[in-house]
C-alpha cells in the first residue's frame, strides 16, 4: 500500500512538471467541488437572508441583520487575510 502511493505521488509529480492537459484536469479535480461548495452554501445564505428579511416578526430580522453582518465581516477578513498572504509572497521574491 505504501509503495503503492509513493509510485502515485511519482507519477503525479512528472506529470505535473511535463505541463499539459494533465494539469488542467488536476486543478479542475480540485478547484471544481470547492467552487459547488462555495456556491451552494452563499446560496444558502441568500436564502435564509431573504427569508429573514421577508418576515414580519422583528426577531426575525434583527437575526438575519446580525448573520449578514457576521457575513460581511467573515468575507471581508478572508479577503484581507489573502491580499496579505499574497502581498507578502511578491515581496519575499
Amino acid at each position: 500500500m505504501i509503495r503503492w502511493l509513493h509510485t502515485d505521488r511519482l507519477w503525479t509529480r512528472e506529470k505535473l512538471k511535463q505541463g499539459g492537459y494533465f494539469v488542467l484536469s488536476y486543478l479542475l479535480s480540485i478547484i471544481t467541488p470547492m467552487f459547488f461548495v462555495a456556491w451552494s452554501l452563499n446560496c444558502f445564505i441568500f436564502a435564509m437572508l431573504i427569508a429573514g428579511f421577508s418576515s414580519q416578526s422583528t426577531i426575525c430580522r434583527a437575526v438575519a441583520a446580525l448573520w449578514l453582518v457576521v457575513y460581511v465581516v467573515t468575507i471581508v477578513t478572508t479577503l484581507m487575510e489573502f491580499v496579505w498572504k499574497f502581498t507578502t509572497s511578491l515581496e519575499s521574491r
